[in-house]
């Protein structure tokens, strides 16, 4: 069994759709469903992330309170994609450093919905 993709709540689709963009990630798929626009981002023609749209949603997105920690990615270069992720508009939660307990350099950022991002890479 994979995991197939991760699915977020966005509250503004054109400012997540830019943001990841400039992350790398490109549309692989999308439709609406029962008013709710779904948009697959991926690398490499894969879809690993799902931005849902519901324009009718009346609560607030809060992803620190739906037990998200965060979502990870790996990546060749943690700092550069720290970098392009704080000038695509995410605020730093922690840069780039050595995390000896999971073997990993990694750096973690806040994108504009809220949710935590991970870019690590194993040493």
């Amino acid at each position: 069994m994979d995991l197939a993709h991760t699915a977020i709540c966005v509250s503004d689709l054109d400012r997540a759709m830019e943001f990841y963009d400039a992350l790398g990630f490109e549309e692989t798929n999308r439709f609406t469903l029962d008013g709710v626009e779904n948009v697959y981002l991926g690398r490499d023609g894969d879809g690993d992330l799902q931005l849902r749209y519901d324009p009718g949603r009346t609560t607030p997105i809060a992803p620190n309170r739906a037990d998200v920690d965060h979502i990870a990615f790996t990546v060749d270069d943690v700092e550069a994609t720290f970098e392009t992720a704080i000038d695509a508009g995410a605020a730093p939660v922690l840069e780039p450093t050595e995390i000896d307990a999971a073997d990993a350099f990694a750096a973690f950022v806040e994108d504009p919905e809220g949710y935590t991002l991970e870019f690590y890479r194993w040493l």
